[in-house]
């Protein structure tokens, strides 16, 4: 993070003041992976029959994770003077062995990352103490043409997976849904979003 603050700064308001102000104070924390749903690979998946389908129809489709595609790592930025967590950075591996901070941002996904990792649902899967299995993975899934952030609790039995959405638009905010019923609520939405629309994904 010095690094990232001596050669390009922060542009963004909270983490600017915080620079400005205690740099000393700000940390990365609760490393995660991304996973990402392209409006291509959406509507490669919207044949015909699926576009039709009524929405109580059930709708064939593959594995959630055979089709998102896995991106590098995202940290939240901890800032320990006012206690709370005020930015998220996606960091991109350098022939070092060593990554750099790329994208920041301050949006609603952050503090919804956070709240979504505190559901007791998500404390159980991920414990390091389970002992009937491996703790679940937690990714942030992505379908940016949709307008669609989860975090999807990844476990190595896929049907163990969950995922709870961060806002309410196509399904319930911060309750369990399974894969299924998140791909099958963004394959219908992805037939409105225009083929030429600059959030094509």
């Amino acid at each position: 993070m010095a690094n990232r603050a001596r050669m390009r700064g922060f542009a963004t308001p909270k983490l600017s003041f915080a620079h400005r102000n205690h740099r000393g104070d700000l940390e990365l924390c609760v490393p995660h992976r991304m996973a990402l749903l392209p409006l291509s690979t959406l509507r490669r998946l919207a044949r015909p029959d699926r576009c039709t389908a009524k929405p109580s129809a059930k709708i064939e489709l593959p594995a959630l994770s055979s089709v998102a595609t896995i991106l590098g790592w995202r940290f939240l930025i901890f800032d320990k003077t006012v206690l709370e967590t005020i930015a998220a950075a996606h960091a991109v591996f350098t022939d070092e062995s060593g990554y750099r901070l790329a994208e920041l941002n301050e949006g609603p996904y952050v503090t919804g990352f956070l709240k979504a990792l505190q559901a007791p649902a998500v404390r159980r899967a991920i414990s390091a103490d389970r002992d009937d299995d491996k703790p679940g993975e937690p990714m942030l899934l992505l379908a940016p043409a949709i307008c669609f952030a989860g975090l999807w609790i990844r476990h190595q039995d896929s049907d163990k997976d969950f995922i709870l959405p961060m806002d309410p638009n196509l399904l319930p905010a911060f309750h369990n849904v399974t894969p299924t019923e998140v791909l099958t609520a963004l394959v219908r939405a992805s037939i409105a979003v225009p083929t030429d629309s600059a959030s094509a994904g």
